[in-house]
């Protein structure tokens, strides 16, 4: 709907424009042709015989805009909005015209292009197949009920937006007063009128004393001549001739929610599985360092990932539409960069583990819900932003995600095992974002969704790098490690050093995971690597940027520690006095070196949290034959499993569905292609009725 985006201001000028002049000739317009003076211009009825007025010449306008108060006016929108029943009026005016029009355009587009290119899924569509005339039939059976209830809550606010229960209110308070004036005319003589000074007062009693019945009795009146008027103002607005089919099922709420058999259950364990391949780890280096994005030559943003090994191998990111693959030009990218930060890295974590439980994720697509997502990341706790703002960020976060590109030219292998794993330009993630909610007339949106459905497709990068006959093939191309689910939940505006250490460690794992000493670090090193270079460049030249920075340092340790992660400080370079919360003393020599610089050369050991270490070194190790005499009986392994399954007589379908896993799942488990975590083990256990 493109011109919808305009529609507010033009609704708003046409619908809502009692002004003084309008309100002027309410006032002096007797009661038989005041039935709702706006400039709206529709032919007034008569409701009653207008008794002939005693004083000649009496100032009803300036009296209407005196007895007219905000405060007043406020009052009467209040019971309006309550007991009116003119938004039921419009809804019944909108809803015939809505559905008429949309049956229209599916009959054009079934005519011109078939019933195929329907979305026949929805609940209202009906395909009747004649087989032996080898013809289809499309029927339409609406939900009147359900729609018109879609229609009056989107009513509802749009009223309250544009305005029009004010103009609503001053038009029946108008056409009170004009009453009012007239009663008082019949009912005294001339001689007994109040004067001008008092005779405000004097309405204003009078409409005190009109009951309720009275009040709903003259706004019916005046709602009914006028409802139809409203609708046509309103589907004006709507441009319905250039509206496409999706446009009218939002317009009238027909669109359903994703088949619940297409929602995946986003309840990741404890430790889960990650793809820490080196597309990953460039676009989370990407998202995370806004400052290494280049301008090129033809004037698009760029971001290089080159390996440090072997020059030849590189990565490079860009950014484009959604919609198609054309790379933006800097000044329109560089908006979409500026979107990147922690929250796309976390949902690029989460959809990366959500992809491993794939066989082939480059044939997969899945759907997550936002809500989950919310829950996941720990926002749930922060109640100073509705659920429904909160959605609205995660759509927000996937749809910055869908605009980033890859471009892959890696070697992996060593000498006739080498391969290729080059990779044309293509998206890192396929994102469909679905708001599910109330349709918005004002803002043409669904402002306040009801819940999101994030359906991701992960791009083609992953056939290169995440192929599983690569990996039998020992030819590292299955690169995986694996992800402590609480670093999703570390907040990055009081704990940001924190989070770019514990992200950069669980890359690092994987990637590290053969060398002699995988999880021994330098202070300075480390830091490099998740901090600009500028900001380590002003610590070492600003003594209060330093102590700054060493204290970021130490409270980003205590947190991980507080989190699982085992530390350990080198003695010689990381003394007692240096670490963080310790109380030991000093020594005399201690200002020899500058404290900044004692640190940043400090040496330390960050593992993960367990069982992380002890699962990544079986990567490291060659695997054994399975026996199950040489394995610990505190260790449940993926054949216990098999033949405890096979003992309850249970397939592997079976088995996953008491754990909420596919059977494809089990079966990784069962074939050691699946840590089995603690909490799962623990699950398996009862099940299996195998004792620990």
């Amino acid at each position: 709907m493109s011109k919808q985006r305009s529609q507010p201001k033009h609704l708003r000028d046409d619908l809502v424009s009692v002004d003084a002049e309008a309100l002027n000739q309410a006032a002096t317009m007797p009661p038989a042709e005041v039935i709702y003076a706006s400039a709206w211009d529709v032919e007034v009825a008569s409701v009653e015989p207008a008794p002939e007025p005693v004083a000649k010449g009496t100032p009803r306008a300036a009296i209407a805009r005196e007895v007219l108060t905000s405060e007043y006016l406020a009052t009467l929108i209040e019971k309006l909005r309550d007991q009116s029943s003119l938004p039921e009026l419009v809804t019944a005016q909108l809803f015939q015209h809505l559905i008429e029009t949309y049956q229209q355009k599916v009959e054009l587009v079934v005519q011109e292009q078939g019933i195929d290119a329907i979305d026949t899924s929805l609940p209202h569509f009906k395909v009747v197949t004649n087989r032996k005339q080898g013809t289809k039939r499309l029927e339409l059976g609406f939900d009147s009920d359900k729609i018109r209830d879609y229609l009056k809550n989107s009513l509802s606010e749009f009223f309250t937006h544009t305005g029009i229960w004010q103009e609503f209110a001053k038009a029946v308070g108008a056409n009170l007063v004009v009453w009012a004036l007239a009663d008082l005319e019949a009912t005294t003589s001339a001689q007994a009128v109040p004067p001008e000074a008092k005779l405000s007062q004097a309405i204003r009693k009078r409409l005190q004393a009109i009951n309720s019945s009275f009040l709903i009795e003259r706004s019916e009146v005046l709602g009914q001549i006028h409802c139809q008027d409203i609708a046509k103002k309103i589907i004006e607005g709507f441009n319905l001739a250039n509206c496409s089919l999706q446009d009218m099922e939002k317009l009238l709420g027909l669109k359903q929610r994703p088949p619940s058999s297409t929602k995946t259950n986003l309840d990741l364990d404890p430790i889960a599985v990650l793809p820490t391949s080196i597309p990953i780890a460039s676009s989370i280096r990407a998202q995370l360092r806004p400052d290494l994005w280049q301008q090129s030559d033809d004037q698009t943003a760029v971001f290089h990932y080159r390996s440090r090994a072997n020059p030849h191998n590189y990565i490079e990111h860009y950014i484009t539409n959604p919609g198609d693959i054309e790379m933006l030009p800097w000044e329109a990218a560089e908006q979409i960069i500026n979107k990147f930060g922690f929250d796309t890295v976390k949902l690029q974590l989460i959809f990366a583990a959500r992809t491993m439980e794939e066989d082939e994720p480059w044939k997969s697509a899945f759907t997550l819900k936002a809500t989950d997502i919310i829950q996941l990341l720990g926002w749930d706790k922060n109640h100073n932003t509705s659920l429904s703002e909160k959605r609205n960020a995660v759509a927000s976060t996937a749809y910055a995600l869908s605009c980033l590109l890859v471009k892959s030219v890696w070697i992996e292998g060593h000498g006739r095992r080498k391969v290729d794993a080059s990779t044309p330009i293509g998206r890192m993630w396929d994102v469909l974002i679905d708001l599910h909610g109330q349709f918005d007339w004002v803002t043409g949106k669904i402002d306040r969704p009801e819940e999101v459905y994030i359906t991701v497709s992960p791009g083609l990068w992953t056939k290169h790098f995440l192929n599983r006959a690569g990996s039998r093939a020992k030819e590292a191309l299955h690169q995986f490690g694996y992800l402590a689910r609480d670093i999703l939940k570390i907040d990055p505006y009081h704990n940001e050093l924190a989070l770019r250490l514990a992200i950069q460690l669980t890359l690092d794992a994987r990637i590290r995971v053969r060398n002699q000493h995988p999880y021994d670090y330098r202070v300075g090193s480390l830091l490099e690597e998740v901090l600009a270079k500028t900001e380590i460049d002003r610590a070492l030249q600003d003594k209060h940027k330093a102590r700054d920075l060493k204290n970021r340092w130490n409270n980003a340790l205590n947190l991980l520690m507080s989190l699982g992660w085992q530390i350990e400080f080198d003695p010689e370079t990381y003394p007692d006095w240096l670490r963080p919360g310790t109380n030991a003393p000093k020594p005399d020599d201690w200002r020899k070196l500058r404290v900044i610089d004692r640190l940043l050369q400090a040496k330390l050991t960050i593992k993960p949290p367990h069982p992380i270490p002890a699962l990544l070194s079986k990567i490291k190790e060659p695997k054994k034959p399975k026996s199950l005499d040489a394995t610990p009986l505190n260790e449940l392994t993926g054949e216990q499993v098999r033949q405890a399954r096979h003992h309850q007589g249970w397939t592997r379908k079976e088995l996953g569905g008491f754990l909420n896993l596919t059977a494809d799942y089990i079966g990784k488990l069962e074939r050691g292609d699946r840590a089995i975590t603690p909490e799962l083990e623990s699950k398996l256990r009862k099940l299996l009725l195998l004792s620990s």
